[in-house]
């Protein structure tokens, strides 16, 4: 801003300065043009005035004497002319006495001679003014030029300067918009590395549990599992948090049911609310339409965190789930939840800054509970992100009441496919008779996957990279069902899905896996001709109703 006023004042300055010169330059040569329009007049009347003296020294030459008119006019041309003046006198004395001609000649000469050289001064001044005017002119050029050349260079200096600042600018733009695709793609890789060996554990885990065990192992293996879902919710915490500020996050809008969301939601924590024997009540607007459309995914997030949070600070009493209508148009309903508990409450000073990033109600809440302190921040994102907002009232001891509330679109066409949540398996056997190529290349999650689908009945065929896909199938394309890895060393997911639907030209369908979980990276593949799209860790019970959907 400072430069751009200095550009604006230098170029007042020579914009100023034109007009002053001009002025300037306009009055000199006024003055100019009338000083020789004066001596143009004195050197006319001069030569008026030689012309008549030569005629009276013509006349008195032939005659002897001065004629009137002659007289007359010489009498006019002395009283106007200053430098004749002297000569008025001597000319009437010498026409009034008679004088001879010789004298009234010699006085006639010498008024002739006088004019002549009056005639010649002015001349001389007229010419002089002419130089000074054309001298004038010619330096006034010369400033005026030598001024403009210094401001057009100080302008271009700062033009340059400008021009310097603006490629900083655009080479700071470029910077930082190398270091924001270097930011995705190491959150792109965190999410790799952490998600593929957690998908091994939490799912040998879940097939460990599902085996023969001592009480005493089974404790050990629950113990694992626990921590693995606390582990879970802390990476995910972190993963979305960086999403969000990254601008990575995508909001879907897709048919969803609220009852079903909300039932899919509390089903995962029965366990818990049976374990410390908490009361789970769930009241729901029978007004509420069955269908609407938004991002149950989301939604179901944001309650989980809630709901979570809610179990974990209570230790006895009881916990309300309550949806109401807070508002509604032809077109769009915007609903208000509740969430209540009995639990140890929120510190009132606390309250402002319950939502802040890393934040906890106090000191001791993460040692006693463990979390991240962004599970709260990481809510009231997402629910400005879709146009909502939450908030809550608390008190210490008496537990806590959080309420927000989130607009839908109403959908009043049932939808044909309900979003899969994690929920109870409604299929043992979806493979039975059904042979299944998977494209993975981390070893563990090979063996996790066949355990999985030889459980649910299918035959497994174990591809390390999309290369091997692509053999097996140009070998055997009776393949069922296809599970693709999305990146693999030689080729990835993208690339095999789209040989397989361009090249074979098969049908297959496949499922694509993936432990990135990066904005619009379903969407990819959904173009890139995948049917469904999963992330790592998964559940079995979800995996279960995707192939039954598929495969059916």
């Amino acid at each position: 801003m400072k430069r751009n006023i200095v550009i604006h004042r230098k170029i007042t300055w020579l914009l100023l300065f034109s007009i002053a010169s001009l002025a300037v330059a306009y009055w000199f040569i006024y003055a100019s043009e009338r000083n020789i329009d004066k001596t143009n007049l004195r050197i006319s009347s001069t030569h008026a005035i030689i012309e008549t003296v030569q005629a009276s020294i013509t006349s008195v030459a032939e005659t002897g004497t001065i004629t009137p008119p002659l007289f007359n006019s010489l009498d006019l041309l002395c009283r106007a002319n200053n430098d004749l003046t002297a000569s008025l006198p001597v000319l009437h004395r010498l026409v009034s006495t008679q004088q001879p001609a010789a004298e009234l000649k010699a006085l006639l000469y010498t008024m002739l001679e006088e004019e002549k050289r009056s005639l010649t001064e002015r001349q001389q001044t007229n010419e002089k003014v002419i130089k000074q005017v054309t001298t004038g002119m010619y330096f006034g050029r010369t400033g005026a030029f030598l001024f403009v050349v210094i401001i057009l260079l100080m302008l271009n200096k700062d033009i340059n300067r400008r021009k310097t600042t603006q490629q900083k600018l655009i080479e700071a733009i470029e910077e930082a918009k190398k270091a924001k695709r270097m930011q995705e793609q190491f959150l792109a890789n965190m999410s790799h590395e952490i998600r593929t060996p957690m998908n091994g554990i939490k799912g040998m885990t879940d097939l460990l549990l599902e085996t023969p065990l001592a009480e005493k192992q089974q404790d050990m293996a629950a113990m694992i599992k626990r921590s693995i879902n606390t582990l879970l919710v802390v990476i995910n915490d972190i993963l979305d948090f960086s999403k969000i500020k990254a601008g990575k996050l995508h909001i879907e809008k897709i048919n969803l049911n609220i009852k079903e969301v909300i039932g899919n939601t509390v089903s995962l924590f029965s366990h818990q609310l049976q374990t410390k024997g908490l009361p789970l009540q769930i009241n729901i607007d029978p007004n509420i339409p069955e269908h609407l459309t938004g991002d149950p995914h989301r939604l179901n997030q944001i309650l989980n965190n809630l709901l979570s949070n809610a179990i974990k600070f209570t230790t006895e009493g009881h916990i309300n789930i309550t949806v109401a209508i807070q508002k509604q148009t032809v077109d769009t309903m915007t609903l208000a939840f509740t969430i209540t508990d009995t639990g140890v409450g929120i510190p009132e000073d606390s309250i402002t800054y319950i939502f802040d990033s890393f934040s906890q109600a106090s000191q001791d809440i993460s040692r006693r509970f463990g979390g991240t302190g962004l599970g709260l921040t990481i809510c009231k994102q997402l629910l400005q992100l879709q146009g909502g907002d939450i908030s809550v009232q608390s008190a210490v001891g008496k537990g806590s009441s959080f309420q927000f509330y989130l607009p839908f679109d109403i959908n009043n066409t049932p939808a044909a496919e309900m979003p899969a949540l994690p929920g109870k398996p409604e299929h043992d056997h979806p493979l039975t008779g059904k042979q299944v190529l998977v494209a993975e290349d981390n070893e563990i999650n090979q063996k996790l996957i066949e355990f999985v689908l030889r459980k649910a009945g299918g035959t497994v065929t174990i591809a390390n990279n999309g290369e091997e896909a692509i053999q097996l199938l140009q070998q055997n394309n009776l393949y069922d069902l296809i599970i693709m890895d999305l990146q693999m060393p030689k080729m990835d997911g993208y690339a095999t899905t789209y040989y397989i639907r361009n090249n074979l030209r098969l049908k297959i369908p496949i499922i694509a896996m993936t432990a990135t979980a990066m904005k619009d990276e379903q969407w990819q593949c959904l173009h890139a001709g995948m049917n469904e799209y999963m992330t790592k860790p998964f559940e079995f019970a979800e995996l279960y109703k995707r192939i039954a959907h598929l495969v059916d």
